[in-house]
């Protein structure tokens, strides 16, 4: 199975492959959106004369998009790199006990089997706990998504070195692998450019570039392979 990952985007890079450029237009055309809606809202509220039962709707419509606005800065700030990162010795055997209800949850939504396979006695990696819970639920977003449109199943797989990559690498091995989906070979490479990706426009199209650049920033390797109507995520994690 060959992976392909977003080392073309050269991540942190000054030269990135028009990569920022390509981010900043795509955050301003988000925002502008937004924005619409507020000044929208605002200029309706001003040419009230008297309080109406309206206006507590319209105030709303405003507070929700303004929430937005919030929400779209926060993750545009990891997607550029700009995320503050606690790297630490993660016990993965205790750790996803502590965080397994939060990764059932997009299967468990969408009603789709969802299996969990993870060796024991796993070594410790090093990463931020909380960006690294980020990342996976990212990626197992995507794979529920995936297969609830096509009535599929899904995977978590966790190994230890040796398993998959050679014991000398030092590396624990996840793999996130979802059928009933596949994606064509020359848009794999895509999938990890902002604002692009293969859900509807209610979608912001940043999920896979956050999770992109946050791997950049702790040192992990994340790649997408797709066939035999099976889609994997890789996610090689160091030893701490």
């Amino acid at each position: 199975m060959q992976f392909v990952s977003p080392n073309h985007l050269q991540l942190g890079s000054e030269s990135s492959d028009g990569f920022h450029q390509e981010l900043l237009h795509g955050l301003t055309h988000k925002l502008n959106n937004l924005l619409a809606v507020i000044q929208g809202f605002s200029s309706l509220v001003l040419m009230t004369e008297d309080l109406d039962p309206g206006i507590a709707e319209n105030v709303q419509y405003i507070r929700e998009a303004s929430i937005g606005v919030a929400t779209l800065s926060e993750r545009i700030r990891s997607a550029g790199g700009c995320a503050k990162l606690t790297p630490q010795a993660l016990c993965l055997n205790e750790y996803l006990s502590v965080v397994e209800d939060a990764l059932l949850e997009p299967f468990s939504r969408n009603n789709i089997k969802f299996e969990i396979d993870v060796q024991p006695d796993l070594p410790p990696i090093l990463v931020d706990p909380t960006k690294f819970r980020d990342i996976l639920i990212e990626l197992l977003e995507n794979a529920a998504e995936a297969a609830g449109t096509t009535g599929g199943c899904a995977m978590l797989k966790i190994s230890a070195p040796e398993a998959v990559t050679p014991k000398e690498q030092r590396r624990v091995e996840i793999l996130i692998i979802n059928t009933g989906s596949q994606i064509p070979q020359e848009k794999l490479a895509q999938m990890f450019r902002p604002f692009t990706g293969t859900k509807n426009s209610s979608h912001l199209g940043l999920g896979l570039t956050i999770a992109s650049m946050l791997c950049h920033q702790m040192g992990l390797q994340l790649g997408l392979a797709s066939e035999n109507n099976t889609t994997t995520a890789r996610l090689s994690c160091p030893v701490a």
